[in-house]
């Protein structure tokens, strides 16, 4: 696991969950045909296994962003939700444990075989790696911001899942809201003690 996180930065993650471009040429064409008639269930679109098997890894590559402290905190939190998730729903497709199992055994992986491994150790292991990695995002955020995320984690999550950008717009907010302050300040001003 530790090969994986060793240098997010030299993969092909992006800020950008899945882009197109990075899927085989066969599931490009595939997207763009259920993009163009999204109508026509007849036609939907037909996956390969190695399709299928980028897909999951795709799903997987999520992680590598996880230790770095300029992922969003509302990724970081959707990425751990995934991961984290009860482990009676891990033989749903996409499931973080099918997504471990299908890279993992598939000769269609684009990583090394690993075979099957344990998915509550991977688990054990982010869990213990959360917190300094969702710390570390949050040490990035003004000292108003952190003491409301610390003071209330469950409202802010709530916050963050129905709008991503809702920390962003917070702090927008207040800067716009104290530069109207210093104006307002201004009309205090008489206009004998405005320097010539």
């Amino acid at each position: 696991m530790q090969a994986f996180f060793a240098n997010p930065q030299a993969s092909a993650v992006t800020p950008d969950p899945v882009r197109l471009q990075d899927l085989p040429p066969q599931a490009q064409r595939a997207i763009g045909a259920y993009l163009d008639d999204p109508g026509d269930a007849d036609a939907a679109p037909e996956w390969t296994e190695e399709d299928v098997v980028h897909l999951h890894w795709r799903l997987l590559l999520e992680l590598r962003r996880l230790p770095d402290p300029e992922t969003p905190l509302e990724e970081k939190l959707d990425t751990l939700a995934w991961a984290l998730t009860d482990p009676s729903l891990d033989g749903q497709p996409f499931s973080f444990a099918n997504c471990l199992r299908v890279v993992g055994t598939s000769p269609m992986s684009p990583t090394p075989y690993f075979g099957l491994i344990q998915v509550d150790e991977i688990r054990a292991w982010l869990r213990h790696n959360s917190r300094k990695w969702i710390n570390a995002t949050i040490a990035r955020y003004p000292d108003w911001i952190q003491a409301l995320i610390r003071a209330q984690p469950d409202w802010v999550a709530r916050q963050l899942a129905r709008n991503p950008q809702w920390l962003n717009e917070q702090i927008k907010a207040r800067r716009a809201a104290q530069q109207d302050d210093l104006f307002a300040a201004c009309g205090d001003i008489q206009p004998s003690q405005v320097p010539s």
